[in-house]
């Protein structure tokens, strides 16, 4: 490790020197450096930009099919013994009554001392379905036992319908082996042909406690049995829950109490897709907008809660315009399904603002949900062959935003292959302002080795005179 101490022979500051020449050597590096930066700029704008069309994708992607715009809404009476889903159900009106309920059979053994010990011998155990097929299993020391049995048992519930499980109910001989059907279709009986090991029989006692039966309701008088207590096809795209038996009603036909399901065009549910719509391509259009004020200045405000909007760094660029002229261009889209008087978003309460944001009429688009209802749905998702605007919107936004060939990827391969062959550039340049510094210091420290000897000359000459002088003058 050297000191250096510049200047002490010719009182230049040659440290400095060196420095500021250095940074004359370097600016071919710093004007490389800046170009790096400005690549890498544009690369996290492109990457915003796509973050705020995958929003807009995402909004557009929950409108472009049928099922998804023309959503419905329940309406039915709290004392309702059944609760009701609708999923692109058409409209109307039900009087449903629930007669029955759907069950599983119920089988129970006797209760037996242990649910470990080989208590069941060996022998077989028989399982016979509703139309007369056996099921043996096969009772040996490997299964003898209460959780043995059970456990053959379930390894072929998929051939029986059976399962089996235990229960202990507190006395002394608690542990009793329930044998449940899969489904209400699932009758079954059971029977068992088990010795000790002296040879005598062992009896495996069960007692039905529970009968198979299928759900029954009546829709509309027309009567609708299921396997399970969820009913989902009687009427199309509305899914019943039964909970409870309807009450009796000797008058009614049939004698039960119905209630009314009432199928309503839920118009809240797709007002508020559109509020996202709306919401998402005005982030769009803001970004794109990001960085200037209405007079073309740059806005240096930001909001302290959101992420700094990058769109001045792509300010101008020919890819964002063409993306922001694609979105004008479907927005503008005239659908016309034939039959349907709604063919425009306007008609709708969108409407398209002096900068290219969005604004809704919520009053405007209240009452055209309200009146056509089945128009706004043709208009969004489209009708037989032809495509909805949403659907425009949401092919245009996959072929922009794919990941393989959309324009962040194509931009970010671009501009990656643009920051390394920079990276490369630095590195190459490096070491010759490695060399370049050190010559210079050395020929700084041979100037001041130089001016260091010529003054030691000088104070012995000034020295000798001084000598000279004297003499001659004593």
């Amino acid at each position: 490790m050297s000191i250096t101490f510049s200047g002490l022979s010719t009182g230049i500051d040659t440290d400095k020197i060196v420095t500021q020449l250095m940074e004359l050597e370097r600016a071919p590096i710093t004007r490389v450096e800046a170009k790096k930066t400005a690549a890498t700029s544009r690369i996290e704008a492109y990457a915003q930009f796509k973050t705020t069309l995958d929003g807009l994708k995402s909004a557009v992607s929950d409108m472009t099919l049928t099922s998804q715009v023309k959503s419905t809404s329940v309406s039915l009476s709290a004392s309702a013994p059944f609760t009701a889903t609708s999923a692109d159900a058409a409209s109307g009106s039900y009087n449903i009554a629930v007669q029955q309920l759907a069950q599983v059979q119920k089988t129970v053994s006797a209760g037996w001392a242990s649910q470990t010990d080989p208590l069941l011998g060996s022998g077989t155990f028989t399982i016979t379905n509703g139309e007369g097929e056996d099921t043996v299993i096969t009772v040996s020391e490997d299964n003898n036992s209460l959780l043995g049995l059970a456990s053959a048992i379930n390894e072929k519930s998929a051939d029986t319908g059976v399962k089996a499980t235990l229960i202990n109910d507190g006395t002394d001989t608690p542990y009793r082996l329930v044998f449940t059907g899969t489904d209400s279709s699932a009758t079954f009986s059971v029977a068992s042909d088990l010795k000790a090991a002296d040879a005598s029989p062992i009896a495996f006692n069960t007692t039905k406690t529970q009968t198979a039966q299928q759900a029954v309701a009546y829709v509309d008088g027309i009567k609708v049995v299921s396997n399970s207590n969820t009913i989902s096809g009687a009427i199309s795209g509305v899914t019943l829950n039964l909970n409870a038996v309807s009450e009796a009603d000797a008058t009614g036909i049939p004698p039960y109490k119905t209630h009314l399901l009432e199928i309503k065009p839920d118009s809240s549910a797709l007002k508020e897709k559109l509020t996202t719509f709306v919401t998402s391509y005005n982030k769009v259009m803001n970004w794109i907008l990001s960085g200037y004020d209405e007079f073309g200045k740059t806005d240096t405000t930001t909001d302290a809660e959101s992420p700094e909007l990058l769109g001045s760094v792509l300010r101008g660029d020919s890819s964002i315009n063409s993306v922001k002229r694609g979105l004008q261009s479907v927005l503008s889209s005239v659908i016309n399904t034939g039959n349907s008087s709604m063919s425009v978003l306007s008609q709708l309460g969108i409407t398209t603002q002096w900068d290219g944001t969005l604004a809704q009429n919520n009053s405007t688009m209240d009452a055209a949900l309200q009146d056509n209802f089945e128009g706004a749905v043709s208009l969004l998702s489209g009708k037989d062959s032809v495509d909805g605007i949403m659907k425009k919107f949401n092919y245009y936004l996959l072929d922009v935003t794919s990941s393989t060939n959309g324009l962040y990827a194509s931009k970010k391969k671009s501009y990656d292959l643009s920051v390394k062959r920079f990276d490369d550039q630095i590195i190459n340049m490096e070491p010759r302002m490695a060399k370049r510094e050190a010559s210079l210091r050395a020929q700084y420290t041979t100037m001041e080795a130089l001016v260091s000897g010529l003054n030691a000359q000088g104070d012995f000459l000034t020295q000798q005179m001084d000598l000279l002088s004297n003499m001659m003058k004593g």
